[in-house]
């Protein structure tokens, strides 16, 4: 009588314990299916082949164009990421083309480049001469438009007519056309072969 007793004390308790154990696994089920269905992300945006034009009112003659393969924005943490960047600026004298791999700005601020920078700067057509138009490379770079200024502190390569120049680190003014190269700096002279050779 005494062991079916104490039999039927462990069954309950088991039973107990069974019960338990599946309420609180039932418990974790719908927690974790909550956490699944958080809410949506902040608002988003995203383009591809887009342009951006910006002109200036006081000054109509300079403009700048931005254009890219893909532009992601997040309204969030105001952060714009793109890909193959172009920046096209013009004043009455150069054209200045800016192009990477990458870029990526924090609240429309300076623009960060990344992968393959170049810069190209023409004169414009009334300037130009015979003169090739002077390019610039390095891996990264900002540029900051407000200011029109340049920043790197990579390796640059600068190549102008008749002459390259390589150094690390650059500050750079767009509108002043001042180039200076922080360390490192060495220039190699190229003549030029085509007037070397001909008669006087």
């Amino acid at each position: 009588m005494r062991l079916s007793t104490l039999r039927i004390t462990l069954f309950t308790l088991v039973l107990g314990l069974v019960a338990l154990w599946v309420s609180h696994q039932k418990e974790q089920t719908t927690l974790s299916n909550t956490n699944t269905h958080k809410a949506p992300e902040p608002y988003h945006w995203s383009a591809t082949q887009s342009t951006t034009w910006e002109f200036s009112r006081d000054q109509p003659e300079k403009q700048s164009t931005i254009q890219t393969a893909t532009w992601h924005y997040n309204e969030t943490t105001k952060l714009s990421q793109f890909t193959q960047p172009s920046i096209i600026l013009t004043t009455p004298k150069t054209i200045t083309v800016i192009r990477s791999q990458k870029g990526q700005t924090l609240n429309d601020e300076a623009i960060q480049l990344s992968g393959d920078v170049q810069i190209n700067q023409y004169l414009t057509s009334r300037d130009r001469g015979n003169t090739k138009p002077s390019t610039l490379n390095t891996q990264n770079l900002t540029y900051n438009a407000s200011q029109a200024e340049l920043l790197s502190r990579d390796t640059i390569t600068l190549t102008q007519t008749g002459s390259v120049t390589t150094g690390v680190g650059l500050h750079a003014n767009l509108e002043s056309g001042q180039f200076q190269l922080m360390s490192n700096v060495k220039t190699t002279y190229q003549p030029n072969t085509t007037n070397a050779s001909s008669p006087p």
